[in-house]
């Protein structure tokens, strides 16, 4: 197998941003996307050349489709545009039904009440643990849209101060029908993975009082159909913790039809009195100083909140922005500055808190404020410590031999048939295999996390060590009359427990039969032992 190994946190970064495009975009979706990028002047349409297209031959499962990199405001070329700002396809004969949208000024309570969403049984399980809160805190909306052909209702709200989650129904006349969802021709992938690609992608403004309080991603949690109509639920992780009073404008863009110049996105307002809801507990805006190893290091932190619905830390981005000639951006820490992925973070009843991604998200705003959702904090603790976890490896002095020789050393594999084993991923944590399944052409493995994880590769990134079958295909540019081909493996999606951390990898292959992968149990990961030194003696307690 081959893993690179990478000497700073900026580099792994950037090679995440890279990573989340596996290869060229079908035809209709590259079309789809220039039209997009074209009516916004934002980003430079980068086409693939016939040998970058073929030159793929086993690409791996990625986190992201690609639709849904570029949805997310990934990076293609010679600017970085904010997560979730740019979406695929765009709403045309947008219908407002019953009546005019929420004004603003129309504010929501959050009660106790019904979270129908859970009622089926449909959702992910992982989700379970949401329900409990969004039981007690939630507020019916009602409000619907109708945008070509399909009718869109925001059907309720729940939020506390932390977190807002978004409950919507998407309904057309003699249902949907899923094909025009596949990836590409041809292609098996689940009806799961269909859905989250029918369902619209959000904007999101926040105000309070004629203010400005931030502009924020909606994450695509779930999605399933139930009689004929599909559910949906989405989350806000704020920047900022939510004020009493607080109006929201999400701006949508479908996904069910092709962008046509001209068209605009839909839209729902409301607003949201939060007078009652209970302030989150927190550590209170603050720079902390690490006395390391290699000097002071120092993480800005804008807001450590946790309430009934999440718990929340936002750190202030210290990276220093250059520009290649090529014009892309590169953004290196800097070098009195920590970032929250080189922290463990336990509270004083010996747990340690577990990052999962705000939202769910994937999108990247290299040159914004980190957001970090942390699983595990126990409601009666009373303070929160920080210990630093710097690199124990001097990478960039290392011939790539020697690189080479520990990427071997930390090279894994692990039966995933077999529940209940220990991936090792570094001598500070792991994770437990609770659960693998195979699906209707999908591949889902649970992991429940012990210790400390290492901010990049681990588990969470494995896979088969023998390639599945992929799906080829073949194109042709209408301009140039080029051809191009390449293989496509799989799209795979992280989901987590909000509580505990759990982790759900949801692999929905192209061409792989449930036979053939039922038969591939041997997967492969790249552990980090000898790659991370923990320094107790620099660490930094808050209390709440």
């Amino acid at each position: 197998m081959s893993h690179e190994k990478f000497g700073n946190e900026s580099e792994l970064r950037q090679a995440v941003i890279c990573e989340l495009d596996p290869g060229p975009l079908p035809q209709k979706a590259q079309a789809k996307l220039d039209g997009v990028y074209a009516s916004l002047g934002s980003i430079p349409q980068d086409r693939p050349t016939a040998e970058s297209a073929a030159a793929s031959e086993r690409p791996r499962p990625t986190r992201l489709s690609d639709a849904e990199a570029a949805a997310h405001g990934k990076p293609t070329g010679g600017r970085v545009v904010r997560r979730g700002v740019l979406m695929v396809a765009a709403a045309v004969t947008v219908t407002l039904l019953g009546g005019a949208a929420f004004a603003a000024t129309t504010l929501l309570q959050m009660q106790p009440g019904d979270a129908p969403f859970f009622d089926s049984g449909k959702n992910l399980p992982i989700y379970g643990s949401l329900q409990e809160g969004v039981s007690s805190l939630s507020a019916d909306v009602g409000q619907t849209v109708e945008v070509d052909g399909v009718k869109v209702t925001l059907d309720s709200v729940s939020s506390d101060r932390n977190i807002v989650n978004l409950f919507f129904t998407l309904e057309q006349e003699g249902g949907f029908d899923l094909t025009e969802q596949a990836s590409y021709k041809g292609s098996q992938e689940s009806e799961w993975d269909r859905l989250q690609r029918l369902s619209p992608r959000f904007t999101c403004a926040l105000s309070s009082n004629g203010e400005s309080i931030g502009s924020d991603s909606v994450y695509l949690l779930d999605a399933y159909r139930e009689d004929g109509k599909v559910k949906v639920m989405q989350r806000i992780v704020p920047e900022a913790t939510l004020p009493d009073q607080v109006d929201v404008e999400l701006e949508g863009w479908a996904t069910w039809k092709p962008y046509e110049e001209g068209d605009e996105p839909f839209t729902f307002d409301f607003g949201l009195d939060l007078g009652t809801v209970a302030q989150p507990r927190e550590l209170g805006s603050q720079d902390l100083t690490f006395a390391t190893s290699e000097g002071e290091k120092t993480m800005g932190i804008e807001r450590f909140t946790a309430s009934e619905l999440g718990c929340v830390m936002a750190v202030r981005n210290d990276e220093i922005e250059t520009i290649e000639e090529s014009g892309r951006p590169i953004y290196n820490v800097a070098e009195g500055s920590i970032t929250p992925s080189m922290l463990k973070v336990t509270d004083d009843q010996g747990n340690v808190l577990t990052p999962v991604g705000a939202g769910d998200g994937t999108g990247v705003n290299p040159a914004g404020a980190y957001v970090v959702e942390l699983a595990g904090l126990s409601p009666d603790a009373t303070s929160v410590t920080f210990t630093p976890m710097m690199h124990a490896a001097d990478w960039e002095s290392m011939t790539d031999e020697q690189r080479a020789a520990i990427n071997e050393q930390n090279e894994r594999t692990v039966d995933v048939s077999q529940i209940g084993t220990k991936l090792e991923t570094s001598e500070y944590g792991g994770y437990e295999l609770t659960g693998w399944d195979v699906v209707d052409g999908t591949v889902s493995i649970s992991l429940e996390p012990y210790g400390w994880q290492a901010p990049f590769g681990g588990a969470t990134g494995m896979r088969p060590t023998q390639q599945p079958t992929p799906l080829y295909e073949e194109w042709y540019d209408e301009e140039t009359g080029e051809k191009y081909w390449g293989y496509h493996t799989a799209v795979g999606y992280q989901k987590h427990d909000y509580k505990t951390g759990e982790t759900l990898l949801i692999t929905s292959y192209y061409a792989a039969s449930d036979e053939e992968l039922r038969g591939l149990t041997e997967y492969e990961y790249q552990a980090s032992f000898g790659g991370y030194r923990e320094e107790s003696d620099a660490s930094q307690t808050l209390s709440f």
